[in-house]
Protein backbone atom coordinates (compact mmCIF):
# COMPACT_ATOMS: atom_id res chain seq x y z
CA UNK A 1 0.00 0.00 0.00
CA UNK A 2 1.06 3.46 -0.63
CA UNK A 3 3.27 5.11 2.11
CA UNK A 4 0.77 8.28 1.26
CA UNK A 5 -2.65 6.07 1.11
CA UNK A 6 -4.91 8.63 3.24
CA UNK A 7 -6.74 5.26 4.27
CA UNK A 8 -3.93 3.34 6.01
CA UNK A 9 -3.42 3.32 9.31
CA UNK A 10 -0.01 4.07 10.98
CA UNK A 11 0.71 3.29 14.58
CA UNK A 12 -3.14 3.68 15.07
CA UNK A 13 -4.30 6.73 13.07
CA UNK A 14 -4.75 7.71 9.68
CA UNK A 15 -2.39 9.25 7.19
CA UNK A 16 -4.52 12.18 7.69
CA UNK A 17 -3.86 11.91 11.96
CA UNK A 18 -0.32 11.76 11.04
CA UNK A 19 -0.54 14.79 8.88
CA UNK A 20 -2.41 16.38 11.43
CA UNK A 21 0.09 15.83 13.83
CA UNK A 22 3.12 16.96 12.15
CA UNK A 23 1.17 20.24 11.34
CA UNK A 24 0.43 21.06 14.63
CA UNK A 25 3.87 20.20 15.94
CA UNK A 26 5.32 22.71 12.96
CA UNK A 27 3.19 25.07 14.45
CA UNK A 28 3.51 24.85 18.34
CA UNK A 29 7.07 25.17 17.72
CA UNK A 30 7.00 27.90 15.67
CA UNK A 31 8.30 26.56 12.52
CA UNK A 32 5.61 27.53 10.86
CA UNK A 33 4.39 31.02 12.34
CA UNK A 34 1.50 32.25 13.59
CA UNK A 35 -0.34 34.40 10.76
CA UNK A 36 1.23 33.02 8.02
CA UNK A 37 -0.53 31.25 4.96
CA UNK A 38 -0.70 27.70 4.16
CA UNK A 39 -1.69 25.92 1.44
CA UNK A 40 -2.50 22.41 0.78
CA UNK A 41 0.20 22.06 -1.80
CA UNK A 42 2.33 23.31 -0.16
CA UNK A 43 2.33 20.88 3.03
CA UNK A 44 1.81 18.14 0.68
CA UNK A 45 5.48 18.72 -1.22
CA UNK A 46 6.97 19.59 2.15
CA UNK A 47 5.70 15.84 3.67
CA UNK A 48 5.71 13.79 0.75
CA UNK A 49 2.28 13.06 0.67
CA UNK A 50 -0.48 13.51 -1.73
CA UNK A 51 -3.10 16.10 -1.08
CA UNK A 52 -6.63 14.28 0.33
CA UNK A 53 -4.70 13.66 3.74
CA UNK A 54 -3.59 16.92 3.82
CA UNK A 55 -7.38 18.64 3.09
CA UNK A 56 -8.56 16.18 6.02
CA UNK A 57 -5.81 17.81 8.32
CA UNK A 58 -6.54 21.11 7.16
CA UNK A 59 -9.93 20.33 8.57
CA UNK A 60 -8.75 18.69 11.98
CA UNK A 61 -6.59 21.14 12.51
CA UNK A 62 -9.52 24.19 11.81
CA UNK A 63 -11.68 22.13 14.43
CA UNK A 64 -8.97 22.56 16.89
CA UNK A 65 -8.74 26.44 16.11
CA UNK A 66 -5.23 26.17 14.88
CA UNK A 67 -5.89 27.05 11.48
CA UNK A 68 -8.85 29.31 10.02
CA UNK A 69 -9.56 27.99 6.22
CA UNK A 70 -9.88 30.53 3.69
CA UNK A 71 -11.54 29.33 0.74
CA UNK A 72 -9.36 28.89 -2.64
CA UNK A 73 -6.60 29.95 -0.87
CA UNK A 74 -5.35 27.83 1.90
CA UNK A 75 -5.86 28.54 5.51
CA UNK A 76 -4.23 30.49 8.41
CA UNK A 77 -2.02 29.70 11.05
CA UNK A 78 -3.94 30.72 14.03
CA UNK A 79 -2.15 31.58 17.57
CA UNK A 80 -2.13 29.53 20.57
CA UNK A 81 -3.71 31.68 22.91
CA UNK A 82 -4.38 31.63 26.78
CA UNK A 83 -7.78 31.89 26.07
CA UNK A 84 -7.89 28.51 23.65
CA UNK A 85 -5.73 26.79 26.79
CA UNK A 86 -8.53 27.81 29.12
CA UNK A 87 -11.43 26.83 26.25
CA UNK A 88 -9.74 23.09 25.91
CA UNK A 89 -9.23 23.00 30.19
CA UNK A 90 -12.54 24.15 30.38
CA UNK A 91 -14.15 21.17 28.36
CA UNK A 92 -11.37 18.40 29.38
CA UNK A 93 -13.25 19.11 32.77
CA UNK A 94 -16.22 18.89 31.97
CA UNK A 95 -15.33 15.33 30.22
CA UNK A 96 -13.29 14.20 32.49
CA UNK A 97 -16.04 14.42 35.73
CA UNK A 98 -18.90 12.60 32.98
CA UNK A 99 -16.25 9.75 32.11
CA UNK A 100 -15.18 9.53 36.12
CA UNK A 101 -18.70 8.96 37.24
CA UNK A 102 -19.30 6.50 34.15
CA UNK A 103 -16.59 4.39 35.32
CA UNK A 104 -17.86 4.02 38.55
CA UNK A 105 -21.12 3.15 37.55
CA UNK A 106 -19.38 -0.02 36.23
CA UNK A 107 -16.66 -0.74 38.54
CA UNK A 108 -12.97 -0.58 38.24
CA UNK A 109 -11.19 -3.59 39.26
CA UNK A 110 -8.24 -4.07 41.17
CA UNK A 111 -5.75 -4.55 38.98
CA UNK A 112 -6.40 -1.54 36.81
CA UNK A 113 -6.15 0.90 40.09
CA UNK A 114 -3.18 -0.98 40.54
CA UNK A 115 -1.83 -0.19 37.43
CA UNK A 116 -2.74 3.83 38.33
CA UNK A 117 -0.82 3.60 41.19
CA UNK A 118 2.62 2.20 39.15
CA UNK A 119 2.10 4.98 36.63
CA UNK A 120 1.51 7.62 39.43
CA UNK A 121 4.88 6.74 40.89
CA UNK A 122 6.80 6.81 37.92
CA UNK A 123 5.38 10.50 37.51
CA UNK A 124 6.74 11.00 41.43
CA UNK A 125 10.18 9.58 40.03
CA UNK A 126 10.49 12.29 37.92
CA UNK A 127 10.66 15.53 40.55
CA UNK A 128 14.16 15.57 40.40
CA UNK A 129 14.84 14.43 37.15
CA UNK A 130 14.77 17.68 35.03
CA UNK A 131 15.21 15.64 31.42
CA UNK A 132 12.49 13.19 32.60
CA UNK A 133 10.09 16.20 33.54
CA UNK A 134 10.46 17.54 29.77
CA UNK A 135 10.39 14.40 28.07
CA UNK A 136 7.97 11.55 30.22
CA UNK A 137 5.68 13.17 32.74
CA UNK A 138 3.55 14.60 29.49
CA UNK A 139 3.29 10.99 28.25
CA UNK A 140 2.86 9.44 32.06
CA UNK A 141 0.33 11.55 32.48
CA UNK A 142 -1.79 10.76 29.05
CA UNK A 143 -1.64 7.49 29.92
CA UNK A 144 -2.83 7.93 33.74
CA UNK A 145 -5.99 9.42 32.45
CA UNK A 146 -6.45 7.36 29.04
CA UNK A 147 -6.50 3.99 31.51
CA UNK A 148 -8.58 5.78 34.27
CA UNK A 149 -11.20 6.07 32.00
CA UNK A 150 -10.77 3.04 29.60
CA UNK A 151 -13.88 1.54 31.09
CA UNK A 152 -15.94 3.51 28.86
CA UNK A 153 -13.81 3.78 25.65
CA UNK A 154 -17.03 2.83 24.00
CA UNK A 155 -18.57 6.26 24.56
CA UNK A 156 -18.35 9.30 22.79
CA UNK A 157 -17.06 11.36 25.49
CA UNK A 158 -14.01 9.05 25.82
CA UNK A 159 -13.05 9.96 21.93
CA UNK A 160 -13.98 13.20 22.62
CA UNK A 161 -11.82 13.50 26.08
CA UNK A 162 -8.41 11.42 23.74
CA UNK A 163 -8.89 14.50 21.31
CA UNK A 164 -8.67 17.31 23.78
CA UNK A 165 -6.11 15.46 25.74
CA UNK A 166 -3.90 14.86 22.33
CA UNK A 167 -4.45 19.01 22.14
CA UNK A 168 -3.33 19.84 25.51
CA UNK A 169 -0.46 17.47 25.34
CA UNK A 170 0.81 18.92 22.21
CA UNK A 171 0.63 22.58 23.42
CA UNK A 172 2.28 21.49 26.50
CA UNK A 173 5.29 19.62 25.03
CA UNK A 174 7.04 23.28 24.68
CA UNK A 175 6.87 24.65 28.14
CA UNK A 176 8.47 23.63 31.58
CA UNK A 177 6.89 21.80 34.13
CA UNK A 178 7.79 22.95 37.59
CA UNK A 179 8.50 19.88 40.29
CA UNK A 180 6.22 21.45 42.38
CA UNK A 181 3.27 21.09 39.97
CA UNK A 182 4.85 17.11 39.59
CA UNK A 183 4.07 17.23 43.63
CA UNK A 184 0.54 18.15 42.96
CA UNK A 185 -0.45 16.11 40.16
CA UNK A 186 0.89 12.90 41.89
CA UNK A 187 -1.45 14.01 45.33
CA UNK A 188 -4.11 14.43 43.37
CA UNK A 189 -3.98 11.12 41.27
CA UNK A 190 -3.55 9.83 44.99
CA UNK A 191 -6.92 11.07 45.85
CA UNK A 192 -8.35 9.80 42.52
CA UNK A 193 -7.35 6.48 43.05
CA UNK A 194 -8.42 6.71 46.68
CA UNK A 195 -11.85 7.34 45.48
CA UNK A 196 -12.11 5.01 42.94
CA UNK A 197 -11.47 2.46 45.62
CA UNK A 198 -13.80 3.43 47.67
CA UNK A 199 -16.39 3.74 44.67
CA UNK A 200 -17.29 7.46 46.00
CA UNK A 201 -18.95 9.35 43.12
CA UNK A 202 -19.01 12.42 44.75
CA UNK A 203 -15.70 12.95 45.83
CA UNK A 204 -13.88 11.35 42.67
CA UNK A 205 -15.71 13.56 40.38
CA UNK A 206 -14.96 16.69 42.89
CA UNK A 207 -11.52 15.75 42.72
CA UNK A 208 -11.60 15.04 39.25
CA UNK A 209 -13.03 18.69 38.78
CA UNK A 210 -9.95 20.26 41.05
CA UNK A 211 -7.14 18.27 39.31
CA UNK A 212 -8.60 19.65 35.75
CA UNK A 213 -8.95 23.32 37.80
CA UNK A 214 -5.17 23.16 38.97
CA UNK A 215 -3.90 22.07 36.02
CA UNK A 216 -5.46 24.91 34.36
CA UNK A 217 -4.34 27.26 36.38
CA UNK A 218 -1.05 26.48 36.79
CA UNK A 219 -0.88 26.63 32.98
CA UNK A 220 -2.61 30.02 32.64
CA UNK A 221 0.10 31.91 35.15
CA UNK A 222 2.94 29.89 34.23
CA UNK A 223 2.99 29.59 30.52
CA UNK A 224 3.21 32.46 27.79
CA UNK A 225 1.12 32.22 24.92
CA UNK A 226 -0.36 34.70 22.19
CA UNK A 227 2.56 34.25 20.47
Amino acid sequence: MAADDPNQEIAGKTMAARIADRIRDDILSRRIASGSRITVKEIADRYGVSSMPVREAFNMLCGEQLLQLNPYRGATVMAVTSDLMAQLNDVQCALESLLVELCLQKGYSPALLDELERINREIAALENDEQGLRERRLGLNVQFHTLEYSLCSDHMAYAMFQRTLEQLHAIRRYHVMEAARVRQTVLEHEQIIQSLRAGDVVTAVAVTRLHTHNAKQYALTSEQYDC
